[in-house]
């Protein structure tokens, strides 16, 4: 994935899975979205059972830019994958066809399965790209790491445009960054560059390896199960933040922890690439200035050299962007 690529004219699908939504996007023009009126996908929403979700007022509703699935608690990937392809294939139909499909998905896409997918029921199981080829039909279809299609976005058209190195850093239910290096996203000898939820943490008297360590000390689904065990009674993230800032002892104490491990491997991360700017993605930075000012603070005094640290300029919808990207380079490599 290089940021030297031009983007090539052509009508594109872009789909981000997510580990509680998926959400779709037409492009005509690079950057441009085509709005689909909803009236024309009634038959396509399903819920999670399979019935059709009723929309009583679509006739009447402005054109939707994106279209947004929700994941049901405990869906078969099986499920998820027959409802997206569904939408899918109307948001095609709607736009007269496409040129490719891009892809952004949790995990390591492999030719039989994707691996580091733990927060994705059924999703290691899958044979991705086949299925997805099957499914939609498509002659040009690419997948890629919902991290390293949200840094994309950033290097292309976003905070890390200008900025070499930069690095993207998502911080949600999962934990990871992707470093850019010359414009181009860092994918590693096996497409698992910066999967640093994988990191050790605190002592570790079995090197045998297993689970996600950071992410499940600090990730947004980690952390939550940790406060709910201790009995504090918060229900989520942003309410162990409100906790925290209204001088909770130990919601204050859960947060700071959490933030200070994050900084840990996000310092040992910038000493190894020394980025101009860092961009915080993903969920977590939604709870705002409780956790970007600890982590830039906690940088500017650990780093002989900080960096800027910004904030994305896509939030929640950096993966979409990148996987329509992703379809432009993939017309442009055809070409």
């Amino acid at each position: 994935m290089t940021a030297s690529v031009p983007e090539a004219a052509g009508t594109v699908l872009g789909i981000d899975f997510g580990g509680t939504k998926v959400e779709l996007r037409i492009e005509r023009e690079p950057g441009s979205v085509t709005p689909i009126p909803l009236g024309r996908l009634s038959t396509a929403l399903t819920g999670p059972d399979g019935r059709v979700v009723p929309d009583p007022d679509a006739a009447h509703r402005t054109p939707s830019a994106d279209v947004r699935l929700e994941i049901g608690a405990g869906e078969s990937a099986d499920s998820v994958l027959g409802r997206t392809f569904d939408i899918a294939r109307a948001l095609v139909d709607a736009a007269g066809g496409v040129d490719a499909v891009g892809v952004s998905t949790p995990g390591i896409v492999l030719d039989d399965r994707v691996d580091l997918a733990p927060n994705v029921v059924g999703w290691g199981d899958l044979s991705l790209s086949d299925r997805l080829r099957d499914g939609l039909g498509a002659e040009r279809i690419v997948v890629e790491n919902d991290v390293k299609a949200a840094a994309l976005a950033e290097a292309r058209q976003g905070t890390l445009v200008d900025a070499d190195p930069g690095l993207y850093v998502n911080l949600g239910t999962g934990i990871a960054i992707a470093p850019v290096l010359g414009g181009a996203v860092l994918r590693g000898a096996h497409g698992a560059a910066g999967e640093i939820g994988y990191g050790v943490v605190g002592p570790l008297p079995d090197w045998s390896g297993g689970g996600a360590p950071l992410e499940e000390y600090a990730g947004g689904g980690g952390l939550l199960r940790r406060v709910t065990a201790s009995g504090l009674g918060i229900a989520d993230v942003p309410s162990l933040v409100a906790a925290s800032t209204s001088g909770h002892e130990s919601a204050t104490r859960f947060w700071l922890d959490a933030v200070d491990e994050l900084a840990r491997h996000l310092v040992t991360a910038t000493l190894t690439i020394d980025p101009q700017r860092v961009t915080l993605g993903g969920g977590m930075v939604r709870v705002g200035r409780a956790l970007i000012d600890p982590l830039h603070g906690r940088l500017a005094s650990a780093l002989p050299y900080p960096p800027e640290v910004v904030v994305s300029a896509f939030g929640a919808r950096a993966a979409l962007i990148g996987a329509c990207i992703l379809a432009r380079d993939a017309l442009a490599h055809h070409d």
